[in-house]
């Protein structure tokens, strides 16, 4: 059967469907956070390696990904792929891209009054780039989540419903930082994000699942069952009420003045910095074992650890996560080496960047291809991954050849 365009598909063989959903919103809005949360607390046998991939300065530059799969909605299987966008304002392009075929979106919009127009700006960002692909929020299936409602001076939900909500879609009230309605969210956009493919497909050849409505389904059973229980609290968790000057509506305790911000992760279990003190805490890079083959001293200290996590993925198999952690390895070079082009206020063209390394052209281009196939999870053989990381040293070493 074939799926109209933007739309997940049900293989038939493996009876899984597969959705994306990208969480878009203005910088340090909570949307790196609300993965890490969703990550933190889903059990280990329903959840991924998280990926990001983020600046020195800790804000998401590229994307964050994060593939949970579902418990069986009745006999489908249902895996989601969870994407975040940079919030910044120069990263349109990279905006653009990761909305490519998104089957829903959840907008994070951050709570405090100062952050309005950053909510505006990045709502009409959003509305332009999906113009760009032939879409209109009004057709795409999307929920709000009104983050950092922890803070004692907030916008009331009401209001943020009336400008932002233009197409009443679901909205949820979380504390990213706590886990707090994080997964009410994904229940929600699963819930929708199902329900658009249902209303699509053909009734013929869709094993079942037009025939059925939502609460038959069992969405927001199989969500719940993802989380663990001690470690996922829902919005209406009871909390000591805080009132605002902005709306007379009770909002959660608050827990800390920098609720919401954005960390940086790098790859899987990467330990993640200035992690809030209730959090558990991240197991460490995955040791060299004695008496293995590791290149994870040729990088600088700080490198390592992403280095090992390359390697270690390749051993377990995991080619996807490999290569993305070395295409972090080679963009971190990469803009290390913006000095050589005669500046260094910000990276330059990558590709300039790699020749004048003296990086032959082919071997990035055989690089940058293998990454974009990791990022659209096509599969992959382990020659690619292993090239990629031969590749990567290429870079290490052609870098350090000119320091």
């Amino acid at each position: 059967m074939l799926a109209p365009p933007n739309m997940a598909a049900l293989n038939p063989l493996t009876r899984e469907l597969v959705f994306k959903i990208v969480f878009y919103g203005p910088g340090l809005g909570g949307k790196t956070t609300t993965l890490q949360a969703i990550h933190e607390r889903t059990k280990p046998e329903h959840r991924g390696k998280l990926v990001s991939l983020a600046t020195p300065t800790e804000r998401t530059l590229y994307f964050d990904f994060l593939p949970v799969r579902v418990p069986k909605i009745r006999d489908l299987n249902v895996r989601l792929q969870l994407f975040t966008v940079p919030g910044q304002v120069y990263f349109s392009a990279t905006r653009k891209l990761v909305l490519t075929g998104a089957d829903g979106i959840v907008f994070v919009a951050d709570s405090q009054p100062a952050r309005m127009d950053a909510n505006q700006e990045s709502l009409e960002d959003l509305s332009g780039n999906l113009a760009e692909h032939g879409r209109s929020l009004s057709q795409i299936p999307h929920a709000f989540q009104w983050n950092k409602r922890d803070i004692e001076d907030v916008v009331g939900e009401g209001e943020l419903d009336r400008r932002f909500n233009l197409f009443a879609a679901p909205t949820t009230a979380t504390v990213a930082t706590r886990g707090v309605g994080v997964f009410d969210s994904l229940e929600k956009i699963t819930r929708l994000v199902v329900e658009s493919y249902k209303s699509k497909v053909p009734r013929e050849g869709d094993h079942g699942i037009a025939a059925l409505d939502a609460d038959d389904l069992g969405i927001e059973e199989a969500v719940r069952e993802l989380a663990e229980s001690d470690r996922a609290p829902r919005a209406s968790s009871p909390k000591p009420p805080v009132h605002s000057r902005h709306s007379s509506q009770t909002m959660l305790a608050p827990v800390s003045a920098s609720a919401g911000a954005e960390k940086r992760v790098v790859v899987s279990d990467v330990p993640i910095s200035s992690r809030p003190a209730d959090a558990p805490t991240a197991s460490p890079a995955p040791p060299v074992i004695p008496g293995s083959l590791s290149f994870a001293e040729m990088w600088p200290e700080d490198e390592r650890g992403t280095a090992r996590r390359a390697e270690a993925a390749i051993a377990s198999g995991d080619f996807a996560v490999a290569v993305l952690a070395c295409d972090l390895l080679v963009a971190r070079v990469l803009a290390s080496g913006a000095a050589i082009a005669g500046t260094v206020e910000a990276p330059r063209d990558p590709a300039l960047v790699a020749m004048l390394l003296g990086l032959p052209g082919p071997r990035y281009l055989a690089f940058r291809t293998t990454v974009r196939a990791a990022r659209n999870r096509e599969p992959l053989a382990a020659s690619r991954a292993m090239d990629a990381y031969l590749f990567a040293l290429e870079v290490r070493r052609a870098r350090s050849d000119v320091d």
